[in-house]
């Protein structure tokens, strides 16, 4: 069996697609849907394979920042989230760093950003920090949805910019 995954998930979705597909000609509706849906989901895996690292680090680089500027606006508020930050620079920093860790450090700054905006709730900071989050927020979105342009959901990919990924 080849051992790269490019080509492994080329072979299965031609085989699902070729010899599958024209198999279920006489299948319900919701069988063939979904072998297209699987279909969908394998070409959008061969094509965003290659730059899955560059991704995770850049996502993680994203919300590394917006922890720095949360720390600097709410020092006291925020004593949770500044270890997080440094455990995840020391995660990005780290070339042997799985893609699995990159993702983990990036949910973890998540979850205590998330935790941060309820415990500022109707305090005096609630409007800066929304702000400071929005701001940081619209990169990141960004970002997401540029990933998820083959996907097909974008009307307008090409107004995209190109992807911090893939420069």
């Amino acid at each position: 069996m080849n051992q790269d995954f490019e080509t492994q998930l080329q072979v299965v979705q031609r085989a699902l697609g070729e010899v599958v597909l024209p198999a279920l000609h006489n299948a319900d509706k919701h069988v063939i849907e979904q072998l297209h849906l699987s279909l969908a989901a394998i070409g959008f895996m061969r094509q965003r394979l290659p730059h899955t690292r560059r991704y995770y680090r850049g996502t993680l680089q994203h919300y590394l920042d917006m922890a720095a500027a949360i720390v600097a606006l709410l020092p006291a508020e925020a004593v949770d989230l500044a270890p997080l930050a440094s455990a995840g620079r020391t995660v990005l920093d780290d070339p042997a760093a799985s893609d699995a860790d990159l993702r983990d450090a990036t949910g973890a700054l998540r979850a205590a950003i998330a935790a941060l905006v309820e415990a500022v709730h109707g305090t005096a900071q609630e409007n800066a920090l929304d702000t400071l989050i929005m701001d940081h927020s619209e990169t990141i979105l960004l970002e997401d949805r540029v990933w998820c342009v083959p996907l097909g959901f974008e009307l307008r990919p090409q107004d995209l910019p190109k992807p911090a990924w893939d420069r």
